[in-house]
């Protein structure tokens, strides 16, 4: 059920016209993630042992170029409409970004926002997500060789895991941009529950459009980022939906169902106006989403057709231009085209018994280092402690 003033949730019961497109979408997000992996990132792994600073380069950008077809698809196929305003993201200088959570696809359209607002923002954004995900074949293994963050939710147990990819991004000497969803999951009625019942035993306001943050995360991150000096700012970004919501992955793939028009906010807070210690970040944080909520309240009280955020005092309204749209464009083809191509390779022996290694290389990696992301972090720690760079400084920061 939604909030007061929220548009339709969308699910199941669509005509199978509307079915195809999601099956469509789904296809060629889960085979161009798995065949991507096993024959382009794979071979890449070498690097790992002789450069690990050029692993970590070329795997951003690699990914950053996949993650530009999924939003886009979004565009083409479902009609929807990606609109971004407010303060710039800027993609050289390392930062946090938090979001409000609505639903489990926030981050799927927010890709298609960065892109609009800056192409290099998807090859320097980091997410932080659910534990379990780094486990779907392809899509997490790729997740994993990007460097993204999986937590447990649990501080005790994600403690040494955010210290250690933190220290990771810093140490690189590359600059990225780490989404995280302060409120720990989405908004779905389940989650609203709890939050309910939380609110009510500490005596807080029930939220009706956001749910109460996780202080003691945020915290830790935005602390263990300033120890790295590897912040240099704090984007607060705003969701919201204009005419339906669409709560999960399986809806839009299973179902064809996708919202026409997602629109994002983005304020900017440069980190010396943030307090400095442990209780003033988690009350900002707090006070942030209170206005958070009343921002959300306004916005869907509004009618649809002139729904929007609004302005920031320096900001504007991103779109695409020519030539950025015919990257999209030539991009979704890109990774159509290797998708069939690759599937017609697995027809061979070589390649079937190539990806039967690959498969178990990654398996055996999450046994013995938690994740490919952890064997990166080993590895580039081994080149520091011997000496070996990979790369030099003005390399990297290009």
């Amino acid at each position: 059920m939604s909030s007061l003033n929220e548009p339709p949730v969308l699910g199941a019961g669509q005509p199978l016209g509307t079915r195809l497109k999601g099956w469509f979408f789904g296809t060629a997000m889960l085979l161009s993630a798995f065949l991507g992996v096993l024959y382009i990132v794979t071979p890449l792994v070498v690097l790992l042992f002789i450069k690990p600073r050029l692993w970590r380069q070329m795997l951003d950008r690699l990914v950053g170029i996949w993650v530009i077809m999924p939003g886009a698809l979004c565009n083409y196929i479902f009609g929807a409409n990606i609109r971004i305003k407010g303060d710039f993201i800027k993609h050289d200088e390392p930062a946090l970004i938090i979001m409000n959570h609505r639903t489990r696809l926030d981050w799927l359209f927010f890709w298609n926002a960065l892109y609009k607002m800056d192409p290099w923002l998807c090859t320097s954004e980091k997410i932080s997500l659910k534990g379990m995900l780094k486990y779907v074949p392809g899509a997490g293994w790729a997740m994993q060789a990007a460097s993204y963050i999986f937590l447990d939710r649990s501080i005790d147990t994600d403690k040494t895991k955010l210290d250690n990819i933190l220290n990771y991004y810093a140490e690189t000497e590359y600059k990225y941009q780490l989404l995280l969803f302060p409120e720990g999951t989405d908004k779905c009625p389940k989650a609203t529950e709890r939050s309910r019942v939380f609110a009510e035993k500490k005596g807080h306001v029930h939220y009706q459009y956001v749910l109460h943050p996780r202080v003691t995360g945020f915290v830790h991150i935005v602390q263990a980022m300033r120890r790295a000096n590897n912040i240099q700012y704090i984007y607060d970004v705003s969701i919201g939906f204009g005419d339906a919501i669409v709560q999960s992955e399986t809806d839009i793939v299973a179902h064809g169902v996708c919202p026409k028009e997602v629109f994002y906010q983005v304020i900017k807070y440069p980190i010396d106006r943030i307090p400095l210690s442990d209780e003033g970040l988690g009350q900002w944080l707090i006070n942030l989403w209170r206005e958070k909520e009343e921002k959300l309240r306004r916005f869907y009280e509004m009618p649809r057709n002139i729904r929007q955020f609004p302005d920031t005092p320096d900001g504007m309204e991103y779109e695409l231009d020519n030539n950025t749209d015919m990257a999209q464009k030539w991009l979704i083809g890109f990774w159509c085209f290797t998708t069939i191509f690759w599937m017609f390779m697995f027809l061979s022996a070589f390649m079937f018994y190539w990806a039967v290694i690959a498969c178990i290389f990654y398996v055996a990696v999450h046994k013995i280092y938690g994740g490919l992301e952890f064997l990166a972090i080993d590895r580039f720690n081994h080149s520091k402690q011997y000496g070996v760079v990979g790369q030099d400084p003005e390399v990297l920061n290009t």
